[in-house]
C-alpha cells in the first residue's frame, strides 16, 4: 500500500478547525475585566444574528408593564364557534385584562420561549401526516415586536408546533 501525502493536508486542516471551534465553545462568554460571573456582560446576551422575532424580557423593562399583548383565536373544527382570548403579560406574570383560561401557563410560555411565535421556516421539510382540523391565529406584540402567527395541524411540523404551544392554544380537539 502506498502512502499518499495529498490526504494528510485536508485531514490536518479539519483537525485544526475542530480544535479551534472546541476551544472557542469551551471558553464561555467573555467578561470585561473587574466583573464577576453574576454581573451581566454585554457579550453574554444573544448574538446579533439570532433569529428570534420577539426578544425575551430585558432587564430594562418596567415592572408591571406589558411585555406581551396577544389575541388568540382558535377554531377546533370547521363550523364550530371560534374561541377568542386576550393574553396580557408582564414577563411570566399575568396582567389584568387577560381572558385566556390558562393565562399563567401561556405567559410563562411566551416569556420563556418567544420563538414559538416566530413564523416557521419556508423551506422546512415536514412529514405528511394529518393531526386534526384545528386552526389558531395569534396576533399582537411581544416585547414591542409584532406577532402574526398561524398554527394548523395539517402536517408533522404543525403538529409539533401546536404541541409546543399547547399552553397558549389549548389541547387539540378540546377546550383550553
Amino acid at each position: 500500500m502506498r502512502f499518499t501525502g495529498h490526504l494528510v493536508v485536508p485531514a490536518l486542516l479539519g483537525l485544526a478547525t475542530a480544535t479551534v471551534l472546541l476551544a472557542a465553545c469551551s471558553e464561555g462568554p467573555q467578561r470585561p475585566p473587574g466583573t464577576s460571573p453574576s454581573e451581566p456582560s454585554a457579550t453574554s446576551g444573544p448574538s446579533a444574528g439570532a433569529s428570534s422575532p420577539a426578544p425575551t424580557t430585558g432587564a430594562g423593562s418596567t415592572p408591571g408593564a406589558a411585555t406581551a399583548e396577544l389575541q388568540v383565536v382558535v377554531v377546533r373544527a370547521p363550523g364550530e364557534p371560534e374561541q377568542r382570548w386576550t393574553l396580557r403579560c408582564s414577563g411570566a406574570d399575568v396582567l389584568p385584562g387577560s381572558t385566556h383560561p390558562t393565562a399563567a401557563a401561556a405567559c410563562a410560555l411566551v416569556a420563556g420561549r418567544p420563538e414559538v411565535l416566530a413564523p416557521p421556516p419556508r423551506d422546512q421539510l415536514c412529514t405528511q401526516q394529518y393531526g386534526g382540523p384545528e386552526v389558531a391565529t395569534v396576533t399582537g406584540t411581544v416585547n414591542g415586536a409584532p406577532v402574526d402567527r398561524r398554527f394548523t395541524r395539517t402536517d408533522g411540523c404543525g403538529i409539533s408546533a401546536w404541541a409546543i404551544a399547547t399552553p397558549l392554544l389549548g389541547a387539540p380537539g378540546g377546550a383550553a
